[in-house]
């Protein structure tokens, strides 16, 4: 029994994690010059990783530089969701969205326009529906939101409903450009629905998480090529990488509570982000909320939630973490509700040289025990998941069939 079997063994038991070895050519050192470990090559030079995966050092899967609004053309969309908060307080949310005209959503540019604008159009279809709480639940979107939430969607390749996209990827901006530090003294969303500064909180620190993440996902790639080229110390080095930057982003998951009350997640957040699968919606008879112009049907689609981010699929993915199988069912569907480039990259990363593969050749060394450290902080921010999970009453039995 090699030295990561007899450490799996010893994992919590409350992260459902099976690692599973495949068989691949021996490796005996590396820069030996010996037949390398796995014919599979590199994703890609981490050089190109923005343009084809949407992936920076400094950012991690959040956006450079999100929008904060949208083109002149699209005022009417702007002057609802930069106003949300104010509307959901007065109730006005469906007067203003009721009369919005039409707008031809093909006149949108860039890549960041298209992203902003499904932002804006998941915040106030959310402000829309949740208005008057569980009782006053709509049966319909209005097609002037509908159709055009539904055509962006479609291009961006993610659901038409509020996702962890929405919320932290794009719906960020600094408030001192030029210091750039990524804290929360230095942040604040472009748009909240009814949270005020706890629901900004509750995203940005999510955010700062992603950041922290970034050169984690660049050192996979660089893990990765070192495996290909039978490198053990920079494979050692790119291990450090990620084992520090995972540690990081526990550091900064546990600042959670320092700007977030369990009463307000439960009370003004969680219910504005649900969608139209949550309970109030069959309380009430319906069966999901019809998209006028787009389908006749009802539709029913999940709200927003942080287990659909690409993080922990992509170290999943680097460190040979496979799931059950009955799990690895239900973790596909929320693939969904990642971008595309971002399921690209996990799908690019699980296709490449498996670290996990090579360090199992190589017992004793220290690429094998920096990498078992990199699988036990992984557990840490798991495990830390889940207490974050409890200490808000989140339900926990989803919380770890996703983990």
């Amino acid at each position: 029994m090699t030295v990561i079997h007899q450490w799996i063994q010893q994992v919590s038991p409350c992260v459902i994690i099976v690692l599973m070895m495949t068989t691949t050519t021996s490796h005996s050192g590396g820069s030996t010059g010996e037949s390398k470990p796995s014919a599979r090559v590199p994703l890609c030079d981490r050089r190109t990783l923005k343009e084809q995966y949407g992936v920076t050092e400094e950012f991690g899967f959040a956006s450079e530089s999100p929008l904060t609004e949208l083109p002149e053309y699209f005022k009417p969309w702007n002057d609802i969701a930069l106003n949300l908060q104010q509307l959901m307080e007065e109730r006005r949310v469906r007067d203003e969205v009721e009369n919005l005209p039409l707008l031809d959503h093909n006149k949108l540019g860039s890549s960041a326009e298209w992203e902003a604008a499904h932002m804006f159009l998941a915040y106030i279809t959310q402000a829309y529906v949740w208005q008057d709480g569980d009782e006053g639940i709509p049966e319909v979107l209005p097609e002037a939101v509908a159709v055009p939430y539904h055509a962006v969607s479609g291009h961006l390749g993610i659901p038409a409903s509020m996702t962890y996209f929405d919320n932290a990827l794009v719906n960020w901006k600094w408030k001192d450009e030029e210091q750039r530090h990524c804290g929360p003294e230095n942040l604040e969303t472009v748009l909240t629905l009814a949270g005020g500064r706890e629901e900004q909180w509750f995203f940005l620190v999510s955010v700062m998480i992603e950041a922290e993440c970034g050169p984690a996902l660049c050192a996979i790639v660089d893990a990765q090529q070192a495996v290909f080229d039978g490198d053990d110390t920079k494979l050692e080095e790119a291990l450090i990488v990620i084992e520090g930057a995972v540690l990081k982003m526990v550091k900064q998951f546990k600042r959670m509570g320092d700007g977030l009350t369990p009463e307000t997640f439960h009370n003004l957040i969680s219910p504005t982000i649900s969608g139209s699968e949550a309970p109030a919606f069959r309380a009430k008879g319906l069966t999901g909320l019809i998209y006028e112009g787009v389908s006749d049907e009802p539709l029913v689609l999940r709200g927003s939630s942080g287990i659909t981010n690409s993080i922990l699929p992509s170290l999943d993915a680097a460190l040979g973490i496979n799931h059950r199988r009955s799990d690895v069912v239900h973790l596909g569907d929320f693939a969904e509700c990642m971008p595309g480039k971002h399921a690209a990259f996990v799908s690019a990363v699980a296709r490449g040289p498996s670290i996990r593969n090579y360090v199992e050749s190589l017992p004793g060394s220290n690429v094998q025990v920096n990498y078992i450290k990199c699988l036990k902080a992984v557990q840490f921010f798991r495990d830390f998941h889940l207490q974050v999970v409890t200490r808000l009453g989140l339900p926990q039995r989803n919380e770890r069939q996703h983990n």
